[in-house]
């Protein structure tokens, strides 16, 4: 039977003291239910190892606790997520407020020997009873309030609810909304997306956002559910396409007569039918062109009105109006109405993003969906993008166009526009290396990998080496590897299920266990299942395996030729 307590932090596991959140819901005491994440933790573990972040989880644990004794109570769920609840009256009264502390205290730096490591935190914040009645709503809130911390940047907390905060009641926020345009409140920030061939940008997306009378910037999931319920979307619309024409004509004079801006638009937009002529007025009379637009569309758009609403798109692509299918695979629109509209580009949802340089399901979806916006001549873009190694694998894959926070997140206007004048962003992680001759050596002994290299040396090839798993994807997926040699006793899989999974990722490369352990039995399942193409064991004759690396080129040159 698995363990109810985590061996690192010393935390119970989620779910394992199910009774305690049971017990505070049915004792009906408000108290807050806090989701933290450590940001860009699979990065520290490359950086440091696992066994130092490991000891860094159980030390922001530690200090997490020390901050919320004795009200608060923790658990460890996943990865490098915890689950806090709490009853502090600071955190019922004002839980962004509360959170953001914890972030600032959290934020100092933890020594781990020999290594002292600055670490952020997102978090996600849900009120009982505000937000959720049971504690499967209360962590549905919490998990979808860290996932749009997350997307705002590093460091961040949110709380997913349609109201900003415990202090607002419903007819204040509504009046406070509903004067929003006469304050000019309302702020629109730009997020770029850049060409996947060089990292030049092609274009950015607007983002609504709302400054409200307290200074809290509240993203659309937060205000515009209550808009639509008092019928503030007319007015909310035509300010955003106002001001994004506003800007397009501001870029266009400076120069960025290239810049494409894309804009979202909402399913009742387009069933009024008024869109259309409003935007070729505004278009007219700025001066600016219809092609450097693109109307951002979600899946449940193309289920709504269908007949009126293709009639519409229809009409803005006969304009040179760019159509993007939003969020693509999470809207359940299928793909039997795809050939119905006349769209030019689809976006890869960022939950098909997150893994797909590791992941065998990720990258399948995200190789078939690229396959298919080819065959329909559509653009693909990905978005949530946030690690070089996603950028390689993706490039590698003909995806078209990367959005995410490893390039920008979303600035307002004035902080924008620098990066546009730089043209490029992150440029060095689109310098292509060497296209041949590639060899990739995996093993968990530097000693080894040492000699190996000594042995490959005077052949000519590109030699990478890796002494984890993790950091052998992280390679294969930001280079154009061939061959790949790798030893079947490792500390985190066996060569034979590395390289497996290998297959699936990148099936055009030849694969070889180099090993002093001989497991008869799988050896010959990975050889008939096409996971290894030869099997060579330790100690080795180096002539000989300089000639089976040889041969194994040359294999891989027959079958791309």
């Amino acid at each position: 039977m698995a363990s109810a307590t985590d061996p690192i932090s010393g935390l119970p596991w989620l779910g394992a003291e199910e009774a305690t959140l049971q017990g505070l819901i049915s004792g009906a005491t408000p108290f807050l239910l806090v989701h933290v994440a450590l940001d860009q933790f699979e990065g520290v573990v490359d950086a440091v190892g696992e066994d130092v972040a490991g000891q860094a989880v159980a030390l922001f644990a530690s200090r997490l606790r020390a901050l919320t004794h004795p009200e608060g109570r923790l658990w460890r769920q996943r990865g490098a997520c915890l689950l806090l609840v709490t009853t502090e009256t600071e955190a019922v009264s004002a839980p962004e407020a509360y959170a953001s502390r914890l972030l600032r205290e959290l934020a100092e730096p933890l020594a781990v020997p020999p290594h002292t490591l600055q670490l952020t935190s997102s978090m996600g914040v849900a009120l009982y009873p505000d937000d959720g009645g049971t504690a499967g709503a209360l962590l549905s809130a919490a998990d979808m309030a860290l996932q749009e911390a997350r997307r705002s940047g590093l460091g961040q907390c949110r709380r997913h609810a349609l109201l900003p905060g415990a202090g607002w009641h419903l007819p204040s926020f509504s009046r406070s909304l509903a004067a929003a345009l006469e304050r000019d409140e309302l702020e629109l920030h730009y997020q770029p997306f850049v060409d996947a061939a060089d990292g030049r940008i092609a274009g950015v997306e607007a983002l609504l956002r709302w400054r409200s009378s307290d200074g809290v910037l509240l993203v659309p999931p937060q205000f515009l559910p209550r808009a639509e319920q008092l019928g503030l979307m007319s007015g909310i619309s035509a300010w955003v396409l106002d001001r994004v024409v506003a800007d397009a004509r501001r870029w266009r004079r400076a120069g960025f007569d290239d810049l494409r801006v894309a804009v979202n638009v909402s399913t009742v937009q387009l069933i009024q039918g008024d869109l259309i002529e409003r935007l070729e007025n505004r278009l007219a009379s700025a001066d600016v062109a219809f092609d450097q637009f693109e109307i951002e569309l979600s899946e449940s758009t193309l289920l709504r009105d269908l007949e009126r609403i293709r009639e519409h798109l229809r009409r803005l692509r006969s304009y040179g109006v760019g159509l993007t299918l939003d969020d693509f695979g999470m809207g359940g629109a299928g793909l039997v109405h795809l050939p119905r509209y006349p769209l030019s580009k689809i976006k890869i949802d960022r939950d098909f993003v997150s893994e797909v340089a590791q992941d065998q399901g990720q990258a399948a979806i995200a190789r078939a969906i690229i396959a298919m916006g080819r065959q329909m001549h559509l653009k693909v873009m990905a978005e949530g993008v946030e690690t070089e190694a996603q950028v390689g694998y993706l490039r590698r894959a003909d995806c078209d166009q990367l959005q995410g926070f490893l390039f920008s997140g979303p600035k307002p206007l004035l902080e924008v526009e620098p990066l546009l004048r730089q043209r490029y962003l992150r440029p060095e992680l689109f310098v292509q290396g060497a296209a041949s001759r590639t060899l990739l050596l995996v093993d968990d002994e530097e000693n080894v990998l040492r000699a190996l290299q000594r042995v490959f040396r005077r052949d000519g090839y590109r030699v990478l080496t890796a002494s984890r798993v993790s950091e052998a994807f992280e390679l294969l997926a930001s280079n154009d590897v061939q061959v790949i040699v790798s030893d079947q006793r490792m500390n985190d899989v066996s060569g034979t299920e590395f390289l497996g999974r290998v297959k699936e990722l990148y099936p055009r490369t030849v694969r070889l266990i180099l090993s002093g352990y001989t497991d008869l039995a799988t050896v010959t399942d990975a050889i008939n299942r096409g996971a290894i193409y030869r099997f060579l064991t330790k100690p080795w004759d180096e002539e000989d395996l300089r000639q089976h690396i040889r041969e194994a080129f040359r294999t891989w040159e027959s079958l791309s030729g």
